[in-house]
């Protein structure tokens, strides 16, 4: 078996007192858990403020941790990359509390540090303190009190060892290179853990990450150490973030499961605004308002997942955190939620190509400048051969510019689209609709008379809704 967190003979020790049934609530954690669950976040302003004078420290609220507590860890912005600020934490049971015990940096980086201590117990909350003589060296902390997440579990061996797995960088979905995303290379990610598979995305989690907002690559390589480190999470939670710098930043790959939404994050992107944008608690973070430049910038991702993977954006496909059922959370701050609709806007006609995305109707190639064949054929707009695309005149990578229009592999007939849709049988919608071959309605697509979800059979022919009118030309 392999864990993460509790110590080996901990973990095996509950397995055995608990009975097997355990190990599938262990598994749970990574649906069950979002990036602010069993935290509290503070600044030197708001420990002054509401955190308990002791001494020479100053002691945080308890923090109630409902799914249990072994460790507690903090993510710390500093003031004084120089100085390592002394903290503690104890473990709060029903018999009380324990002892202070100090908490060892895991990581860090200039104004960046990740710090954790392990009880060696499971209570129900933690408390953390600080020295009052090193208040003037924090900007801002995150402060956690967890059960590290169990990773996939492989029985058939004993081996306690954590696994990396695809240690070698993996690469940007072909889709989405060549528009600027800083890629987990670039920004310096360590290896994912994850295994857990989730292919098809029919929905996006909007967030913002409580964390500073000046240097975002930075803050990448914090928050993915803080929630490997701290929560222990098989990598960042969170598909994509956008900084202050207007840039997009590639998070965890976005074909495995997400760790963003409790209980929800099957079929969820998360996109993460980098910073901290409520109306208030948000002073020490950097700016509380996310530029046009990074909404514009979001709509124009959300475009280009729409064509993806065939998302119908609106307002119940793509929502803030905390406007998911069972959510108690502020998160992704007001003055970022109160933008989501322009950017589901934004991305019903924009791609990060700049490109209109429009609605798939298959009734010909898109406007636009067609490409030339090395072998002879030639490509209208949108259309792909076996390993590219045309787009607008220019060959790029697949998908560069949305969804194939029509494929021919060899290189030689060239490619225009099809004069109606494939072939195959039609599908009846519950309203009475009928849908054509790989036709779609918000969340379900025609494949040769059966429904399935959205891109399972390819490209969405045409799209209608309301599942009455049904779907043509």
């Amino acid at each position: 078996m392999r864990f993460t967190g509790l110590g080996a003979g901990l973990m095996v020790s509950l397995l055995v007192g608990l009975g097997a049934g355990c190990v599938n609530e262990m598994q749970r954690f990574e649906y069950a858990h979002s990036h602010d669950h069993q935290e509290l976040t503070a600044t030197p302003e708001s420990m002054l403020a509401s955190w308990t004078s002791d001494g020479d420290w100053l002691v945080s609220p308890r923090l109630d941790a409902i799914d249990g507590a072994s460790r507690a860890g903090v993510l710390v912005g500093l003031l004084l990359p120089d100085r390592t600020p002394t903290l503690e934490a104890r473990l709060l049971t029903p018999e009380g509390p324990g002892p202070w015990l100090p908490l060892d940096a895991t990581w860090s980086d200039e104004d960046q540090l990740v710090a954790n201590v392990d009880f060696g117990d499971i209570g129900t909350g933690a408390e953390l303190r600080v020295r009052v003589g090193d208040m003037d060296a924090f900007g801002n902390l995150r402060f956690a009190a967890v059960i590290p997440e169990a990773l996939e579990l492989d029985l058939s061996t004993d081996d306690l060892e954590t696994p990396e797995v695809a240690s070698a960088a993996q690469e940007l979905r072909s889709e989405l290179q060549g528009f600027g995303i800083v890629t987990r290379a670039q920004w310096g990610a360590r290896a994912t853990r994850c295994t857990s598979r989730d292919a098809s995305k029919r929905r996006i989690a909007v967030h913002h990450t409580v964390t500073s907002s000046s240097d975002p690559a930075r803050q990448m390589r914090g928050m993915q150490n803080f929630h490997m480190n701290t929560r222990g999470w098989c990598d960042i939670g969170y598909h994509f973030l956008i900084g202050a710098d207007g840039r997009l930043y590639e998070g965890r790959p976005l074909h495995l499961l997400g760790t963003h939404v409790g209980g929800q994050n099957s079929g969820n992107i998360g996109i993460s605004f980098i910073g901290c944008y409520h109306t208030s608690g948000c002073s020490g973070f950097g700016a509380t308002r996310p530029t046009d430049a990074m909404v514009r910038k979001v709509g124009q991702l959300m475009g280009s997942l729409r064509r993806i993977y065939g998302i119908n954006l609106s307002t119940s496909t793509v929502m803030g955190h905390g406007q998911h059922a069972g959510q108690s959370t502020t998160c992704p701050g007001a003055n970022v939620r109160s933008r989501i609709g322009e950017m589901i806007n934004i991305g019903r006609s924009q791609t990060l190509s700049g490109t209109s995305s429009g609605g798939s109707t298959g009734g010909g190639t898109a406007t636009g400048g067609s490409c030339r064949h090395t072998y002879g054929g030639t490509y209208g707009n949108l259309a792909c051969s076996a390993s590219y695309q045309c787009c607008n005149g220019s060959w790029r990578a697949r998908g560069a510019c949305g969804s194939c229009a029509c494929v021919e592999s060899t290189g030689q007939r060239g490619c225009s689209a099809p004069s109606g849709p494939p072939a195959g049988a039609a599908c009846t919608h519950t309203y009475g609709g009928r849908y054509a071959n790989t036709a779609c309605s918000p969340s379900y697509q025609c494949c040769n008379g059966s429904w399935r979800t959205r891109g399972s059979c390819g490209s969405c022919y045409c799209t209608e809704s309301t599942g009455q009118r049904g779907c043509g030309t």
